[in-house]
């Protein structure tokens, strides 16, 4: 049954500030939005203020081991009034960074293997090339190729990232579809586990390790109306993660599209830590057969303030 349903998925059609910049590659512009590449990130303004960064080239901080090295992620994440609500390669924690897709536990060619934790020095993820910007009448995007390498057997996924910012400027909206292709010839196994597949970290405000910025832990609200203490493995419509920062208090919500596999999804809400996944293989396994593709779509709404229960559940 599993393996009919990612089979369908595959047919279904719907629808970051570690380094200093480079040489610039150009700009592209629609309404108030505009998009930047330089050499080592892409980066979606609205107006003078930024939306996101995308990571094309392998970063990692000053004085963290070679095993950290990471691409193909978002962050910084921005709320209009220019909060910055993600974090990259936080303090105790730099194998999370912004906004990015990863499993956790897996099995393939009867071997373990883990892209989430990159410290186990398993696997990691690659950005390969941005394979199209994306320009219509209010939205501005792009399209980049990921790859999800094992250290041991070499390219399993190949990830196709599509995402499409919207011009308004009262909440920041994108909305994301990640194809995970497996293009060997074994299946990939996604074995029941706390958390994998989509990653969100919070600001470095919120984060109790990083004693030179902790402000209060974050919190959490769902759709259901659950917070920190309560949401953990449900199955919401919307998840947001928010809390104080030095310009007052701001946020993200993610919101999986109805027609992702295992819809509701089950969320990982940490009960320490500035972090969720969306992830659906909380309370069953599955797998990616060869050839195969895993398709999931979010939209996510990022804002000033409390959060807007209102909008949220309007999408």
């Amino acid at each position: 049954m599993i393996h009919r349903y990612i089979f369908l998925c595959s047919f279904i059609l719907f629808l970051a500030s570690c380094g200093p910049a480079q040489e610039n590659k150009g700009e592209e512009s629609t309404g108030t939005l505009h998009l930047e590449q330089t050499t080592d990130y892409l980066r979606i303004m609205n107006g003078d203020q930024p939306v996101l960064n995308y990571w094309l080239t392998p970063q990692l901080p000053d004085g963290l081991p070679e095993h950290y090295t990471r691409s193909g992620f978002i962050h910084p994440i921005h709320s209009p009034s220019g909060q910055v609500v993600s974090d990259g390669f936080p303090a105790g924690y730099a194998h999370q960074n912004g906004f990015f897709s990863a499993w956790t536990n897996t099995t393939f060619r009867d071997s373990f293997v883990d892209f989430w934790n990159t410290h186990k020095e398993l696997a990691t993820l690659r950005n390969q090339e941005i394979v199209e910007t994306v320009k219509e009448d209010g939205i501005i995007g792009f399209k980049a190729r990921i790859d999800h390498l094992s250290n041991a057997h070499g390219l399993i996924l190949a990830e196709e990232l599509t995402v499409r910012v919207h011009d308004r400027d009262d909440v920041f909206v994108w909305d994301v579809r990640s194809e995970q292709t497996n293009i060997t010839e074994d299946t990939l196994i996604l074995n029941k586990h706390l958390y994998g597949g989509l990653g969100v970290r919070g600001s470095k405000y919120w984060n109790a390790k990083d004693t030179t910025n902790f402000m209060g832990l974050a919190d959490f609200l769902t759709s259901d109306g659950l917070t920190r203490d309560s949401a953990n493995h449900t199955h919401p419509e919307w998840t947001a993660i928010y809390g104080d920062l030095p310009g007052g208090k701001a946020g993200m919500a993610v919101i999986p599209h109805p027609e992702n596999f295992r819809w509701p999804v089950g969320v990982r809400v940490h009960p320490d830590l500035p972090y969720f996944s969306v992830s659906p293989i909380t309370e069953k396994a599955a797998f990616i057969a060869p050839g195969q593709t895993y398709l999931a779509r979010y939209r996510v709404v990022v804002f000033d303030g409390e959060v807007p229960v209102d909008l949220l559940s309007s999408f």
